[in-house]
């Protein structure tokens, strides 16, 4: 064969290979180009999911700072509601107390302190003079007389209750008169010694202040009638035992009246 020929065939063969060759250039079998890929594409995949993973956490973490957030707002609005409950409680008990009892109302205060057992004969309050409070000041709430004050500090006062044997009382009965003086009784009664009768006193009826000794407002309930005593023969006057309206063991806040 003559260098020509041969030359031409080389030129053909290197033609044919280059067409071949030139036909899959950017055209990789699919399962090859798969498996190239995958690889390559895990450090993409996983940088996009931890970017996921820590916006969850933060978003997470935010809703949990704000739920928070949430819940002390909440905790001080109950706090706040609770506090207008108790001022709009204590406004409609002064009301009723001037209602119902004396218009000279001048203040109110709250129990602190007291003496224990079944008679509470002394009452602390957590106010005194700065809140305008005096000796000789009636105490009292809606269900009936407390006491009276005897001791004024600055930011205290004490109180002398019905109960305090010390106690004494001008009282009547409620729609049928009579006069006489309430003594506190050891026990958490109260008795009414040196009673005058207009009208037959009878167990169930009720006690309340009198104008007598001029400490306290007239018509403040007292107490209800549990016992009357027998009579002296020789003393026209009656004796009886009174169950007070008010529960002086619970007390938690008591208004204070201007002395008569």
């Amino acid at each position: 064969m003559s260098n020509f020929l041969r030359a031409w065939y080389v030129f053909l063969a290197l033609g044919l290979a280059t067409f071949v060759a030139s036909a899959f250039v950017g055209r990789a079998p699919t399962t090859l180009s798969a498996a190239i890929a995958l690889p390559h594409q895990i450090p993409y995949r996983a940088g996009v999911q931890l970017r996921e993973t820590l916006a969850a956490l933060l978003d997470r973490r935010e809703l949990r700072a704000r739920n928070a957030e949430l819940r002390d707002a909440l905790a001080e609005e109950r706090e706040r509601a609770r506090a207008l409950e108790l001022e709009v409680a204590r406004l409609r008990e002064t009301l009723a107390i001037r209602d119902a009892q004396s218009p000279g109302v001048v203040t109110t205060a709250p129990v602190i302190g007291g003496s224990s057992g079944a008679s509470v004969e002394r009452l602390v309050l957590g106010a005194g003079r700065s809140a305008a409070i005096a000796p000789q000041m009636p105490v009292t709430v809606p269900a009936g007389l407390v006491g009276i004050v005897t001791e004024v500090a600055a930011g205290r006062a004490v109180v002398r209750t019905v109960l305090d044997p010390e106690s004494r009382v001008g009282v009547t009965v409620r729609d049928k008169g009579g006069q006489g003086v309430a003594v506190g009784e050891i026990g958490g009664r109260v008795r009414v010694v040196r009673f005058v009768e207009d009208g037959g006193v009878e167990v169930g009826d009720v006690v309340e202040t009198s104008s007598y000794g001029g400490l306290f407002p007239r018509g403040v309930r007292v107490g209800v009638v549990v016992e009357m005593l027998p009579p002296d023969p020789n003393d026209l006057r009656r004796t009886f035992l009174v169950e007070p309206s008010a529960d002086l063991s619970t007390l938690l806040e008591v208004a204070l009246i201007a002395p008569q």
